[in-house]
């Protein structure tokens, strides 16, 4: 998830790809509690205050949106409710923050959805300023429920425990949006605040077998990972300690745990062996075979 800040009131909406676009292909959300909303077929649009706490309208590009996306905002009955709850947000409760929604049109643009007599304003997510995060779907909710702001619908909230289990999630999520004529759903983990986006136009992957349930399940770790965590931790203790076990076992330990977790890998399970049967060269960057596998025996 990326977040680019425009100026010191507004800041572009984070952008998102699908699970299988990931930094680490969907692994980072293994475990984590997942809340899948609607994704409505509309126009990115959000409200933010200037120092003078005077309202502006942004759209998803430029933090004044052009005059026909503000026009139309203007004629939503949501337009006045979201300038109130920035202004209660920020003078009573020093929260500055920037709503976001979908600005619906009569027609959607991907004529997913149906054809509606009037325009609304769906609120999606509020970003906050002081803590550099957007509030999580149920104060989103809340603030929406307090200010009669439609909220996008919650699908469902899970916790998968493996890839499989990830992306069946993800195809079953997508028939559902198909069944009820809506554009997409986004997959959000509020407390890592990473956020991932699956459209339903877009092509039909191969059927998945359920999964088993079990403890999270992470791809080993590759050999090139295991030998830069060596490397690293050749760097910390010296070459003159590296032969001595008691010095160097703890250090190889941690950094081969640390890279597996930066990079959402099973840990291998013996690490001594790795440590005594990696060829010093190899570790200090000198070209040779590659890594040998821990010894069984």
């Amino acid at each position: 998830m990326e977040t680019e800040v425009k100026s010191k009131q507004w800041m572009r909406y984070t952008s998102l790809d699908p699970v299988r676009r990931l930094q680490y292909e969907g692994r980072e959300l293994l475990g984590k509690t997942l809340c899948s909303t609607v994704k409505r077929d509309g126009e990115n649009v959000s409200i933010w205050l200037d120092e003078y706490d005077t309202p502006h309208i942004a759209s998803h590009n430029s933090e004044e949106a052009e005059p026909d996306i503000q026009t139309r905002m203007k004629a939503t009955p949501e337009y006045l409710k979201a300038v109130e709850l920035v202004k209660d947000e920020k003078n009573q409760w020093h929260n500055d923050c920037i709503p976001f929604g979908e600005l619906m049109k009569t027609i959607s643009p991907t004529r997913i959805e149906p054809k509606r007599k009037n325009i609304h304003w769906i609120m999606f997510d509020i970003w906050s300023k002081p803590e550099r995060r957007y509030m999580d779907y149920t104060l989103v909710y809340q603030k929406g429920y307090h200010f009669k702001i439609p909220v996008v619908e919650l699908v469902d909230t899970f916790i998968p425990l493996s890839l499989d289990e990830l992306y069946a999630k993800v195809e079953e999520q997508k028939k559902w949006c198909k069944r009820h004529r809506k554009e997409g759903v986004v997959i959000k983990d509020y407390v890592n605040q990473v956020f991932t986006k699956e459209k339903v136009d877009l092509p039909k992957r191969p059927k998945l077998d359920k999964p088993q349930k079990g403890d999270v399940t992470y791809p080993p770790m590759p050999e090139e990972k295991i030998l830069r965590a060596l490397q690293h931790a050749f760097d910390e203790v010296g070459e003159a300690n590296w032969k001595n076990v008691k010095i160097s076992m703890p250090v190889v330990a941690r950094h081969i745990q640390t890279e597996a977790a930066e990079h959402y890998y099973e840990k291998p399970q013996n690490f001594y062996s790795y440590y005594v049967n990696t060829p010093i060269e190899l570790i200090k960057g000198v070209k040779t075979d590659e890594v040998p596998k821990p010894d069984d025996g």
